[in-house]
């Protein structure tokens, strides 16, 4: 291969590893489970001298997530704990949790579609979320299977919840796509609600920025939905 094909080639390779189209699309097992993976490291929001926490997302430090995908192929992944408080109880926060709209990332997605009830063959979840995002033309597809329940408490008066999520279908550029959200009220005020965030992805052209910004957007929508605001 002389310099001018090295050269052509490496371009490509480059491309291929930016470009959606470069990937196929494919299948991904949601093992079974609702608890987080780890211990949640991410600090609670600062208490002000009127607010014991604040509605705002507290970030730990970025780390690397070593796993193993249900084929036994072990992986790397960007990963991001954080912490947040919303300033209404656990009914309320909960009932906005089980909303499909709160999951979505409108700064990145181009289409959106609920699946609900959800494909048998790739969710046991109470929803699926169908997306297409990314800018033009590096598009990707894929859908998110949303596993929640009550895990103290009842429907009405939850006192602990548990969220998983995963990408159970799409682009192979996409190895690893996986959240967790936990959700109790605050113990010196029960009034005000903590949710406990913890994200694992494994993408190309990603970092745990992309979480940060991904969170930061849920996380208000989530705000949003449970103070009864519109979600854009």
């Amino acid at each position: 291969m002389n310099m001018r094909d090295k050269g052509v080639a490496s371009a490509l390779a480059l491309a291929c590893a930016t470009a959606a189209g470069c990937y196929g699309n494919d299948a991904s097992a949601f093992p079974p489970g609702l608890e987080p993976w780890e211990e949640n490291t991410a600090p609670m929001p600062t208490p002000t001298a009127d607010d014991a926490c604040p509605e705002v997302l507290s970030f730990g430090e970025d780390f690397v997530f070593h796993g193993q995908l249900p084929t036994g192929r072990a992986y790397h992944a960007n990963a991001v704990h954080a912490r947040g408080c919303i300033h209404q109880p656990m009914s309320v926060v909960w009932e906005a949790i089980q909303d499909p709209l709160v999951g979505k990332d409108q700064t990145t997605v181009n289409e959106f579609m609920v699946i609900d009830p959800p494909m048998p063959e790739e969710c046991d979840g109470l929803y699926q979320s169908q997306i297409n995002a990314g800018p033009s033309p590096f598009t990707v597809d894929f859908r998110l299977c949303w596993r929640m329940e009550v895990a103290e408490g009842t429907d009405d008066l939850p006192t602990l919840t548990a969220t998983r999520w995963q990408k159970v279908w799409g682009s192979s550029a996409l190895t690893v796509m996986e959240g967790s959200l936990v959700a109790h009220p605050l113990e010196s005020d029960p009034s005000i609600t903590v949710v406990e965030y913890q994200y694992h992805l494994d993408a190309v052209s990603s970092s745990a920025e992309t979480i940060h910004n991904y969170l930061g957007v849920i996380y208000q929508r989530l705000v949003d939905r449970a103070h009864d605001r519109p979600l854009p």
